[in-house]
C-alpha cells in the first residue's frame, strides 16, 4: 500500500478523509469517476472499493436509479485489475466520465458523519496476514461477485447495501491494513450471496 495511502488509513479517520477527499477532487460541480481514479489512483484499489462502495450504500446518492448497477460493475472491473496483477487502477474514457453532483456527496457524509466516525474507530492496523497478497486476490474474487449481486438487488430500494457494506469491509482491509476487517468482508459475502441466491427468483419473477 502506497505511504500515502498508510497516511490516510493511520490518520484514525480513513472513511471520513476519504469522503472529504472525493469532494475536493470534484470538477466543474460533480465527482466523476475520473476525478475519483485521479486523486486515488496512486494509493492502490483499497480506498477505490471504499469510495464506490459508500456511494452505493449512502443516502440519498444509494437511492438514485442505476448508481448501485454503476458501482457493482465499477467494483468488477477493479476487481479484474487486482487479479491481473495491475498496479494503478484505469478506466475506459466513457466510464471516466461519469459521476455524481459535489452536493448530493456532501449531503450524503453530512447525513452520514456519526455513522462514518463509528466505524472510522474500529479500524486498526490487525491480523496483517489476512491482508497478504493471496488474502487480496481472493478479496478481489468476492468483490467480483458482489459487484455481480449489486444490479439485480437494486430492484429493491437500497438491497445493493448488503453486498456493498461486503465490499466498504475489504476496501477498509486494504486500505487500513486491517485483516480482521478483511476477515469480517469474507464473513459478509457469504451472507450478501446467500440472501442474493435465495431472493433472485423473487427478484426476477
Amino acid at each position: 500500500m502506497a505511504a500515502q495511502a498508510e497516511k490516510t488509513a493511520d490518520s484514525g479517520k480513513p472513511l471520513e478523509n476519504l469522503l472529504d477527499e472525493a469532494i475536493d477532487s470534484e470538477e466543474n460541480g460533480d465527482v466523476t469517476i475520473g476525478t475519483l481514479l485521479s486523486a486515488f489512483g496512486s494509493r492502490g484499489f483499497g480506498p477505490l472499493l471504499c469510495i464506490f462502495a459508500l456511494i452505493a450504500i449512502l443516502p440519498p446518492i444509494g437511492g438514485i436509479p442505476g448508481v448501485p448497477t454503476s458501482m457493482g460493475l465499477l467494483t468488477m472491473l477493479i476487481a479484474v485489475q487486482i487479479l491481473i496483477g495491475r498496479r494503478h487502477p484505469w478506466a475506459p474514457g466513457f466510464i471516466r466520465r461519469r459521476g455524481v453532483s459535489k452536493g448530493k456527496v456532501e449531503k450524503a457524509r453530512d447525513k452520514a458523519k456519526g455513522l462514518l466516525a463509528r466505524i472510522d474507530a474500529l479500524v486498526g492496523r490487525r491480523l496483517t496476514f489476512a491482508t497478504t497478497r493471496p488474502a487480496e486476490w481472493l478479496a478481489a474474487l468476492c468483490c467480483m461477485l458482489l459487484g455481480f449481486a449489486m444490479p439485480p438487488l437494486e430492484l429493491l430500494p437500497f438491497a445493493a447495501a448488503l453486498p456493498a457494506s461486503a465490499i466498504l469491509l475489504f476496501g477498509l482491509g486494504l486500505t487500513a491494513r486491517d485483516g480482521l476487517l478483511m476477515l469480517f468482508g469474507f464473513a459478509a459475502t457469504g451472507g450478501s450471496l446467500y440472501v442474493v441466491t435465495t431472493n433472485l427468483p423473487a427478484l426476477l419473477g
